[in-house]
């Protein structure tokens, strides 16, 4: 199986539906790769966004832009690089106080779904399904460790740059977000299933979150 980690720049076809998520922002990260790393993010708890690791491991800077255009920085507050999950603070006082958090639901194997990425600085929702809940053996975002993931395998039109683009169930609730695509099978991707966050989320003092700071991890690949 050939899989493609997706993180750079943001494009997406697809069944694409009018309505849009205020709470799912777009991520622009500089500092340890060539050329700025754009990512998807979407806000779990208050001031916190959930995304991918490889994009914002090692960058010198994170920043968020909303659908209104708003820029807010961010700050890495938890990160797991063998998940390929972070978590980002915003602050309060620059804007996140009104992005309200997705819930945290589940996906049923078969059901549809959207899938909301980003084309530049424009949000965009297509229609995905589901096709199963597994266990995804794969490796780190180093490519040096075994692990397993709890996954979604999913139906959607993913290309690089979607990474960390949530997974929305019929409820409006996030049960997943996309890390990578097959290389070989059209419209194949997956997603890490959104439980996976929840010991980050737990460990996560939500009384001051900007006080706290992760182990410092190096760029990815």
């Amino acid at each position: 199986m050939s899989v493609l980690i997706i993180g750079t720049f943001i494009y997406a076809l697809g069944g694409r539906l009018p309505e849009k998520f205020e709470s799912v922002v777009l991520i622009n990260s500089v500092g340890c790769k060539s050329a700025p790393t754009q990512t998807v993010g979407t806000v779990v708890a208050k001031n916190i966004v959930l995304t991918v690791a490889h994009g914002v491991a090692g960058q010198s800077s994170n920043s968020i832009t909303t659908i209104d255009g708003s820029v807010i920085q961010a700050k890495i507050v938890a990160i797991d690089t063998e998940l390929d999950l972070a978590l980002l603070y915003i602050g309060a006082d620059k804007g996140g106080e009104s992005l309200v958090p997705v819930v945290l639901g589940s996906a049923k194997a078969n059901s549809k779904v959207k899938f909301i990425s980003f084309t530049d600085d424009e949000q965009i929702s297509q229609t995905a399904k589901v096709i199963q809940r597994l266990r995804i053996d794969t490796q780190d975002i180093y490519l040096k460790e075994k692990v397993s993931r709890p996954g979604l395998e999913i139906d959607a039109h993913v290309v690089v740059g979607n990474s960390g683009g949530p997974i929305i169930n019929n409820k409006n609730e996030i049960v997943g977000i996309v890390w990578a695509t097959s290389r070989s099978i059209q419209n194949r991707s997956w997603a890490t299933r959104v439980e996976a966050a929840n010991d980050m989320l737990n460990l996560l003092s939500m009384s001051n979150p900007e006080s706290t700071t992760p182990e410092v991890v190096a760029c990815s690949r």
